[in-house]
């Protein structure tokens, strides 16, 4: 059996952005990039310099690596809706059986470690099993970073929807935009 996925998205509020290119039609991160701008800055009188900041902005978040290489899907946080701009990953992971919530926070470690702050279970989601797992990591130099990890599992297989940032104020008031995109992940079992 294959768990397969789509995603029910507010494009108001977050934008698929590729992992590789060509996709989706754009040959080029630039080509994709110039668009973008195009679709943030509709019927706004922005001055050229905002707009080369825009595309320049995201070019940046086409090009930039993943946190982890296994990455199989991102999405930015639209910059002009005022929120902070950030991106988010999702990863699929093997797992077996139905993990409980301790065995949720030790998948929330996969690829980083760290100390795990809280595990929040969350109801009503298509997964058999879903928790927000926060978790402090600490960087070289003595600064930290927050890792939000949303997990869902189902059918052997977890879907984790990362924010990794610095700011821990970035996430908290995301936190709530990344489990509404969380809990639009839509499944079907082939």
């Amino acid at each position: 059996m294959t768990l397969e996925y789509t995603f029910d998205i507010d494009y108001a509020v977050w934008m698929p952005v590729p992992l590789e290119f060509p996709w989706n039609g754009y040959d080029t991160a630039m080509s994709w990039a110039a668009d973008v701008t195009d679709d943030l800055l509709a019927g706004r009188d922005a001055p050229e310099e905002v707009r080369r900041a825009f595309a320049a902005t995201a070019l940046e978040r086409a090009l930039m690596p993943s946190p982890l290489d296994e990455a199989i899907e991102r999405f930015w946080r639209r910059p002009d809706t005022g929120a902070p701009d950030r991106l988010v990953h999702l990863y699929a992971l093997e797992v077996d059986g139905v993990p409980d919530a301790d065995e949720l926070a030790e998948l929330a470690r996969t690829g980083f470690g760290g100390f795990v702050q809280n595990v929040t279970p969350l109801e009503g989601t298509p997964f058999a099993v879903a928790a927000r797992v926060m978790i402090l990591l600490e960087l070289p130099g003595g600064a930290t970073a927050t890792l939000m990890r949303v997990i869902g599992v189902r059918d052997g297989t977890a879907l984790m929807l990362e924010l990794l940032d610095d700011n821990i104020a970035s996430v908290a008031f995301l936190e709530p935009d990344v489990e509404v995109l969380f809990r639009g992940i839509r499944l079907r079992t082939a």
